[in-house]
């Protein structure tokens, strides 16, 4: 005999149940703290690359102002020098009235 004719017409059923397997106690805390460590990683890596790229500015800055310090330097020698030889002209010219 047929099952649709025992039953008369078949019903649909509409129940569903979800079943999941079941996991270690913890579980769930762990691997939300293993996904917590690892986006704090990155934002570690992430905070460390700007700290590297600022270090970069700082040193590129410290180099330029060190490069200004030698150049004010030998300006001043320059202005001496030229004072030094005004100096030797101005003593030369009232030397020779």
């Amino acid at each position: 005999m047929e099952l649709s004719k025992q039953y008369g017409r078949l019903r649909k059923c509409s129940f569903f149940e979800w079943k999941d397997e079941e996991q270690a106690d913890g579980y769930y805390k762990n691997l939300l703290y293993s996904l917590k460590q690892k986006l704090d990683a990155k934002d570690e890596l992430s905070e460390m690359n700007k700290l590297r790229r600022r270090i970069g500015e700082v040193a590129k800055s410290e180099k330029e102002v060190h490069d200004a310090r030698k150049a004010i330097r030998r300006y001043r020698m320059i202005v001496a020098l030229l004072f030094a030889c005004m100096a030797l002209c101005v003593l030369k010219l009232w030397g020779s009235m």
